[in-house]
C-alpha cells in the first residue's frame, strides 16, 4: 500500500498537467450554472442535460489522462494532454451509461436504507417544513434542537448514522468502477462487475484501507475549510490543494487498481 501512495504522488507531481483539466472544467462548469439557473422550467431541464453531457465528457478525456499516466509516468505533457480528447472520442458513450448507472445504484441503495430505517428505527415525528425552519439560521437551530425529545434526539442520531454509512458503503462499491473501464472493458455492465468482483475480492481489507485513507484525507480538508475558510488567503490555498487532492486521490485510486487487479508482475491482466 504504502509504495502505491508514494508511486501515485510521484505520478501526480510529474504529471501536475492532469490538475489543468479539471481546474478548467470546475470553473466553466461554475460560470455555466450561474447563468443558467434562472429561466423556466423546460430551460432548467435543458441546462441541466447539457451540464450532463459535460460533465460526461470531462470524466471520458480525464480519467483517460489518468490512465496513461498511470501506464506511463514518463510520458510527455503535450502527448498527455492529446489523450483528453481521445478519450472523450472512445469513452463518451460509455462514462454516459456509467454515471446513469452508478446514479440509479445510489437511489436503489437509499431507498432501501429509508424502509430499512422506518422499520428498525422508526419515524422522528419531524416534518420537512420543521427541518427547512430550523436550518434558516443558527437561532432557529438552536430552539428546534431544545424542542426535542430524547427519543426523537435518539432517532435523529440512528437515523444520521444510516444514512452516513449507506453513503460511504455506495462510494465504497463503485470505488474502483471507472478504473475497471478504462484498464478492463469499455462495457459498463461487464466492469462494473469486475470492479465489485475486485474490491471484495483476497484484498478486500487492503481495499477499505484504501478508502478510509482517502477519507480521512478529506475529513482533515474539509475540517479546515470548515475552520478557516473565511479568511481569503486560507480559502484560496485550500481551494488549490482540493484540486490537488482530487487529482492525487484518482492517480491512487487508479494506480492502486493498475498495481494490484491489472498487472501480473510484467504482464498486464486483461481479464474480465
Amino acid at each position: 500500500m504504502l509504495k502505491v501512495i508514494q508511486e501515485s504522488f510521484k505520478i501526480t507531481n510529474e504529471n501536475i498537467i492532469l490538475a489543468t483539466p479539471l481546474i478548467f472544467f470546475s470553473i466553466i462548469s461554475s460560470l455555466y450554472l450561474m447563468f443558467s439557473s434562472g429561466g423556466n422550467k423546460i430551460g432548467l431541464i435543458f441546462s441541466a442535460i447539457l451540464f450532463f453531457l459535460m460533465l460526461c465528457a470531462f470524466a471520458s478525456g480525464w480519467f483517460m489522462m489518468v490512465t496513461k499516466a498511470v501506464k506511463d509516468p514518463e510520458i510527455e505533457d503535450k502527448a498527455l494532454l492529446a489523450e483528453f480528447p481521445a478519450g472523450v472520442g472512445e469513452y463518451f458513450l460509455t462514462i454516459i451509461i456509467m454515471i446513469i448507472k452508478i446514479f440509479i445504484l445510489s437511489m436503489v441503495i437509499m431507498i432501501l436504507a429509508i424502509i430499512a430505517g422506518y422499520k428498525f428505527i422508526g419515524d422522528a415525528g419531524i416534518s420537512y417544513a420543521q427541518i427547512v425552519s430550523a436550518t434558516s439560521s443558527i437561532e432557529s437551530m438552536k430552539v428546534f434542537a431544545d424542542s426535542l425529545t430524547n427519543e426523537q434526539l435518539l432517532k435523529i442520531n440512528l437515523w444520521n448514522i444510516l444514512l452516513f454509512f449507506t453513503i460511504m458503503f455506495t462510494n465504497f462499491i463503485i470505488m474502483f468502477y471507472p478504473a475497471s473501464i478504462f484498464f478492463k472493458t469499455k462495457n459498463p455492465f461487464k466492469a462494473f462487475l469486475q470492479a465489485l468482483k475486485d474490491t471484495f475480492s483476497h484484498n478486500f481489507f487492503k481495499n477499505i484501507g484504501l478508502f478510509l485513507l482517502i477519507f480521512l484525507i478529506y475529513m482533515i480538508i474539509s475540517t479546515v475549510t470548515a475552520l478557516f475558510g473565511k479568511n481569503i488567503i486560507v480559502h484560496f490555498l485550500v481551494t488549490l490543494i482540493n484540486f490537488y487532492y482530487i487529482t492525487f486521490v484518482v492517480v491512487l485510486i487508479f494506480n492502486y487498481y493498475y498495481s494490484n487487479f491489472v498487472k501480473i508482475g510484467s504482464n498486464v491482466d486483461t481479464t474480465v
